[in-house]
């Protein structure tokens, strides 16, 4: 709804909050521009080496194709989320040139371009650029809310996201014969 802009994004939000979704993970400039307004919303900028965070995108980026493929384009709910799916993982991080999902320097500019874009769009009282191996003290502080004990959640391993993500896209090319077998 979001992308064909069937809702407002005021809708949208108050739809990802019924779904249980109080800090949505939205990165398109239609939803950054709309936070950057809205009343009682904050942005959290990630930030690290552009290259690092490039080189870890590669492992990811084939999952931005795996809705439109079979059998996840039959599943209604993915399919929906095809064009969503496709902006947030290609157009984005290569800035509009989607052509290069796959060439590090590309990947690099755009990372460049969406961090400008995101620090030129929000006020800074309401955006905190933050590096997660700051911990939790500066994104507790910024959210207005208490630190938690234990440390912070190290939970994006590159091993474990490659698989998963490798697992998918075999599933797009065995599901043939998952499906024949009696």
């Amino acid at each position: 709804a979001m992308m064909d802009r069937s809702m407002t994004m005021d809708e949208v939000n108050v739809a990802l909050g019924g779904r249980g979704f109080d800090a949505p993970m939205v990165s398109t400039r239609e939803y950054v521009r709309w936070a950057a307004t809205a009343p009682d919303v904050k942005v959290v900028l990630t930030v690290r080496d552009k290259s690092k965070w490039a080189r870890s995108w590669l492992s990811v980026v084939p999952a931005a194709f795996l809705p439109h493929q079979r059998p996840l384009c039959w599943i209604k709910s993915v399919r929906e989320l095809a064009a969503f799916n496709t902006k947030v993982m290609v157009d984005i991080p290569t800035n509009g040139r989607p052509e290069l999902y796959n060439d590090i320097p590309t990947l690099e500019a755009g990372f460049e371009a969406w961090t400008a874009f995101v620090r030129e769009t929000v006020p800074p009282e309401k955006l905190l650029e933050f590096d997660v191996r700051q911990g939790w003290e500066p994104l507790c502080k910024f959210l207005g809310k208490p630190v938690p004990e234990g440390p912070f959640p190290h939970i994006n391993d590159r091993v474990v996201v490659d698989v998963i993500v490798k697992v998918f896209v075999a599933l797009t090319w065995i599901w043939p014969f998952i499906v024949g077998l009696p």
